[in-house]
Formats: C-alpha cells, structure tokens, sequence
C-alpha cells in the first residue's frame, strides 16, 4: 500500500525492509546486539531448539529505529515520505500524530495464504524444501507472524491508534481509499 500511494501520489517511499543491511553496517555491538547477533544457519534459524527467532526479529527492529528516523530526518522534508516499518504503536504515536500514522494487519486466514507471495520473502519458499523439516519450518514462519501481528494488533487497540484490517473480501483498491482518506489525499 505504501508503495502504491507514494508512487500515485508522487510521495518517496521508504521501506525499511530494504535498508536492514544499511543498518547493520551503521549498529554497535553494545547498543544493537540484535541486529548483530551471529547468524548461526537457516536450519538453526527456522528450526533450532529453544529458537527464539521471533524475539530476536522484534528486538532487531527495535534496535533499527533510530537508524530509520536518523535517514528519515536526513531526506528533509521537501516531498512527502510515506514509510512502511514495523514500530511499536506507543512510541509511533509519541512521535507522531495520529493523522500522520496508520496501521495495516490481514487476518490470519489471508497471512496463511498470501505471506509467501510477498516479493521480500518469497525465497524463502525456494529455501524450505532444504531444511530438514520443511512443512514444520513452514508453519512455524507462519504461526511467528500470526503471533506478532496478533500482539501488534492489540497494541495499537491500546494506545487508540489507526488501523485497518485486511479480509479475503477487501479489495487493493478498498484499502487504498480508506489510506487515502485517513491521510487526506482523497
């Protein structure tokens, strides 16, 4: 969505997906332990006993924010910036107004369907059948995300932030105008 309306709208579009490898070249072990954290293997990392991946990814993004709103800061402000990231909702809505923050989530049945087809992690399809248990690595990826949405969800209900839930029935386009009209773009 971020990606559709900065290109309609003529905005630039910040993902910060794209920038982890920028961000770990910029951490410190002492202040970014994990975005440093040794990557033993991607058996360990789907599969590994006592695996705390999920925690690891949160903590990881966590650690990344400041190298989000340093670059952010540094782009200046002479064309909007729409940006897609994964921040904790009270410290979003301590630095931002609710007009300028929205949250998007899709139900559990759509993530179980469509994660894969994202074009950031669709190798790791290609990657599954490499593991020792692939359809085990599968569902726990999924049940991961589930679990962070589901919690991510909740926080946002908590500090009365904006959001939107995605269904199997809510077309791109639907989506797109309540994005619009929230930002008042409409």
């Amino acid at each position: 969505m971020a990606d559709l309306i900065s290109t309609r709208r003529g905005m630039i579009f910040y993902s910060s997906d794209e920038h982890a490898f920028k961000y770990k070249q910029l951490a410190n072990p002492q202040d970014h332990p994990a975005i440093l954290r040794y990557f033993v293997d991607w058996e360990w990392y789907f599969l590994g006993q006592g695996n705390d991946r999920n925690q690891w990814l949160v903590s990881a993004a966590e650690e990344s924010i400041e190298f989000i709103l340093l670059e952010l800061l540094q782009m200046g402000n002479s064309k909007p910036i729409i940006v897609d990231t994964d921040i904790a909702p009270e410290f979003l809505k301590s630095i931002a107004d609710n007009r300028q923050i929205v949250y998007l989530y899709a139900e559990d049945e759509l993530i179980r369907r469509d994660y894969f087809n994202r074009d950031h992690v669709r190798g790791m399809l290609d990657l599954f059948p490499t593991l020792s248990d692939p359809e085990r690595a599968k569902r726990e990826t999924l049940d991961g995300i589930i679990a962070n949405t589901r919690k991510s969800l909740q926080q946002a209900r908590q500090q009365h932030v904006p959001y939107y839930i995605r269904n199997a029935r809510t077309t791109k386009e639907e989506m797109l105008t309540k994005i619009e009209a929230h930002f008042g773009l409409a």
